[in-house]
Order: C-alpha cells, then sequence, then structure tokens
C-alpha cells in the first residue's frame, strides 16, 4: 500500500466560534491564517501538525498517518466527498492504530463543527479509558487557535461548550454544541436518548456477547442516516460470531459497509534486524513468497510468535492475520486441520465461469462419460441477513475433486428447482440433498414435480433387521459421522 497523501474535494464546515478565531488570527498575522486555513482543510496535515499521542517508549509525538491509516482516512474523505453517509467495517491485526485514527477523524470533526454527537463503544472500561485518554491528550495538546472552549465533565466526555455559568456569555458565544461520549460494552444500556452523528465501534469480536446484539441495536437506532454522519466499526477476528457475520456481509454486498482489511505486514514498524544465522523455514518461505515479504519482517514475525505467543503460530495468526479468511479460521474452535486448510486457502484456484446469476461457481465443465455426485444441505431460504444459505457441492465420483459449488437464499421450491438443473448438468448425477427439515419440500419437488431420475435412496435398518429404504440423505447423530 502505497503512502501516499490524503487529499479530497470535501472540505469541513467550521463552527461559529473557530471561523471568529480565525478572523482575529487574520487581522493580527495574515501569513499565519492561511498557513492555518491550509491545515484546518487537510487533514491529514492536521494530524501532522494538531494532533499528539502516546508512543510505545512513553514519549509524544505528533500523529504521522503511515499507509495503512492513510487508507482509512481516504475512504472516509472520498465518501464524504461524494454525499454519503460513511460505514466502514475494519477486519485487522493487532496494534495498527486504527483506534488512533478513527479518534482522530471523529476528534477533527466534532470539535471544528457545531452541533455534532460523536459516540465511541470499547469492548470494555480499561480499553474505554484508554480512547478517552486518547481524545484527552488530542484535546490538551491542540494549539489556540483550534482549541474549542470545554465544558468540564464528570464523565468520560468531551462538551465543547462555553464553560460560563453567566446566560449573557452563553447567549453571546455558546460554544460548539457539541460532544465526544467514550463508552464501554460492559454498560447495560448504551446512547438511547441522543443521536449520534459519529460512531466508533471498537473491537466488536471481544463484546460481551450477551450485550452484543442489544446494544448494537440501541446504538444504529442513535445513529443518524444522513450524509456526512460516519460509523466505523473495527475488529481483530475472534470466532465465528456477530462481528464475523457483519463482516461476511459487508464482502457480499448484503450492507452498505466499506469492508477493508489490513494485514499485518503493512505496518512499517512490524520488522526487526536479522541475524547472521538467520535461515528460512521451508513454511517461510511460502509466506515471503505468497506475500512478498522481505526477512526483517519474517524475523518479526518469528520473534513475535515465540516470545508473545509461546510458539503457537496459530494465535500468531488470528492476532496478526495475512489475509481476511486466516483471522477467522483460526479463532474460536476450529474442527478442522488448520494447516492444511491454510495451504487449501493459499493455493485454491479461481472458477473459470460462474452460472445461476452468479450462484454457481465452476471449477470444472461436465465431461462426457464422467460421473457425479452433488450433496446438498437445505436452507429455509427467507432471507439473506437473516438465515443460513442453501448449497451444494458437485464432486466427480473417480477422483473426489470438487468441480462446482452452489449457494443460493432461494426458497425449497426454487432450490428443488436449481438442484435438478445442477444435476441434469452434470449428467444426471447422483443428487444427495439432506431431508430434515426443508429438505422434505425440496425431495418432494424433485420426485413430483421435477421426477429427477437419480436421487440417492438411503439404506438403514429397524431394530428388527428390516431394510429401509428412503430418498434423501437423513442428519441423525447416528449419520453425522
Amino acid at each position: 500500500m502505497s503512502a501516499v497523501a490524503v487529499k479530497t474535494e470535501w472540505k469541513i464546515e467550521l463552527a461559529t466560534e473557530i471561523r471568529n478565531k480565525m478572523k482575529r488570527l487574520a487581522k493580527k498575522d495574515r501569513a499565519k491564517a492561511e498557513a492555518a486555513k491550509e491545515i484546518l482543510f487537510d487533514f491529514e496535515a492536521f494530524c501532522a501538525k494538531c494532533l499528539k499521542i502516546k508512543t510505545k517508549d512513553g514519549s509524544l509525538k505528533r500523529l504521522i498517518l503511515n499507509a495503512a491509516q492513510k487508507e482509512l482516512v481516504r475512504v472516509v474523505f472520498e465518501q464524504l466527498a461524494a454525499g454519503k453517509p460513511v460505514r466502514i467495517i475494519i477486519l485487522k491485526a493487532r496494534q495498527m492504530g486504527f483506534s488512533t485514527t478513527a479518534e482522530a477523524i471523529i476528534y477533527y470533526l466534532s470539535s471544528l463543527q457545531e452541533a455534532k454527537n460523536a459516540f465511541i463503544v470499547a469492548q470494555d472500561s480499561s480499553a474505554s479509558e484508554n480512547l478517552y485518554d486518547m481524545f484527552r491528550l488530542y484535546y490538551d495538546e491542540m494549539q489556540g487557535v483550534f482549541k474549542p472552549m470545554r465544558k468540564r465533565n464528570n464523565s468520560r466526555r468531551l462538551t465543547f461548550e462555553n464553560p460560563s455559568n453567566k446566560d449573557v456569555e452563553l447567549i453571546k458565544n455558546p460554544g460548539l454544541k457539541s460532544k465526544i461520549t467514550v463508552s464501554s460494552a460492559e454498560k447495560k444500556v448504551l446512547a438511547r436518548s441522543e443521536t449520534i452523528h459519529y460512531l466508533h465501534v471498537s473491537e466488536l469480536a471481544f463484546w460481551p456477547d450477551k450485550k452484543k446484539k442489544q446494544h448494537l441495536t440501541s446504538l444504529f437506532a442513535a445513529f443518524s442516516k444522513e450524509p456526512g454522519t460516519v460509523g466505523i466499526i473495527e475488529s481483530t477476528a475472534y470466532g465465528m460470531e456477530l462481528y464475523k457475520e457483519m463482516w461476511d456481509s459487508a464482502v457480499a454486498g448484503r450492507n452498505d459497509y466499506i469492508p477493508l482489511f489490513f494485514p499485518w505486514f503493512e505496518m512499517p514498524d512490524y520488522r526487526m534486524p536479522v541475524p547472521d544465522d538467520f535461515v528460512l523455514t521451508e513454511n517461510e518461505k511460502k509466506i515471503k513468497e505468497r506475500f512478498n515479504l522481505d526477512d526483517e519482517q519474517l524475523q518479526w514475525r518469528r520473534f513475535t510468535i515465540r516470545n508473545d505467543f509461546e510458539g503457537d503460530e496459530e494465535m500468531f495468526r488470528q492476532e496478526y492475520p495475512s489475509y481476511p479468511e486466516e483471522a477467522f479460521l483460526v479463532s474460536g474452535r476450529p474442527i478442522f486441520n488448520q494447516e492444511q486448510v491454510q495451504e487449501d486457502i493459499m493455493h485454491a484456484p479461481d472458477p473459470i465461469r460462474k452460472d445461476f446469476d452468479d450462484r454457481l461457481w465452476i471449477w470444472e465443465e461436465p465431461q462426457p462419460g464422467e460421473k457425479y455426485e452433488i450433496g446438498s444441505d437445505v436452507a429455509e431460504g427467507l432471507d439473506e441477513d437473516e438465515n443460513d444459505a442453501s448449497t451444494a457441492v458437485v464432486f466427480k465420483r473417480r477422483t473426489g475433486e470438487i468441480v462446482a459449488t452452489l449457494q443460493c437464499w432461494e426458497e425449497p421450491f426454487d432450490h428443488a428447482r436449481l438442484l435438478d438443473k445442477l444435476g441434469r448438468m452434470y449428467n444426471n448425477a447422483k443428487l444427495a440433498p439432506e431431508r430434515n427439515n426443508h429438505g422434505h419440500a425440496v425431495l418432494l419437488a424433485l420426485m413430483e414435480v421435477f421426477r429427477y431420475p437419480n436421487l440417492y435412496t438411503h439404506r438403514d435398518y429397524d431394530q428388527k433387521g428390516n431394510l429401509l429404504e428412503k430418498e434423501g440423505f437423513p442428519t441423525t447423530q447416528k449419520t453425522r459421522p
């Protein structure tokens, strides 16, 4: 990712308080006022000139955006320039600075404009305190002309208002009437009584499971859908849960969130000097070639696995993924051999074509004389956002290769129609739909309506030893293994 300057056509609408300060500065020193104006309308310059952060060694430094942070900023401000409500979901490696960047964007938008409400939610109280301290540092270290008045609060909130108790002063110069609130997902209730213009959901995958959906419902109900609003959801992966569902929906285009993935090797700090006896393992050679890495990055990776994760490479891949699927594959409680899955994904070919309105992916066309088998998992198919997909997999019997896959959200009858078409396409393949639940309706349509000629018949014996035969595959405690 190239480290290019972030420039867009969008310009912030400055609050009256800030405009008045700029006018007074122009009367005193026009050159300084022009320089200040350049900074105000260039977010990257605003970060570099005005915002300070704490470094890992405990010192303060200006916020200089790295390449990955610039990519997030570019997407946000391009969406603002397009007049859209900004919705972004981020899957990332650990400690790449996206909370810092999201807070910088929100601080910029909230501290220079009027009547804006920002709401930030972290996974727990400790994390929310860290994010609030970040905002406080931004404010405390801000230069005078860009620094709005602030009303004192006891909670984790920055309220940009005139702190005076005199009504005359408040009427004459009320301040921005904007605020930034930082909260924790551990709370019972979030944001039920106010409109949110800027929302940052931090480490969603690690929110308390019992409160995750409830809190998001409450936040989204309060979150304005107007152009110019900004919502950023970011997290590292942690199993197959709600954040994973939202990420998958964004990738598939089922919601309006823009998915941004940032692998660990895009962080410029993640590299170490290479020792003289450094020799790559076979696995490291594959990783180096696949992702075009250098030895300093691989030495950092090796050091981190050995010292931060006690040699557990799977934990490293969860916290510092190289591609999106890797993060979710190794997190949670995986059943399948992860090394083999990783290897397969890294070398998986693209389909040669798609069919059935892109629902069918084909890796090999039907071959004359070949025999094929199709297994199908049947779902209800009512709502793509809320329900599982119905799926089918086409195998070449002679080799066991997968030659095509189908994924759709059709109701049982329409799913049966697609299976009939798919089976006939592949030389009247042996077709084995699961017969549990909605599978009964699919099988009935295949037999009575489409009269499919080659359905799988499951054979079993009852307690008396009598042979039982019935179309379709029954998933039971006995057959599941």
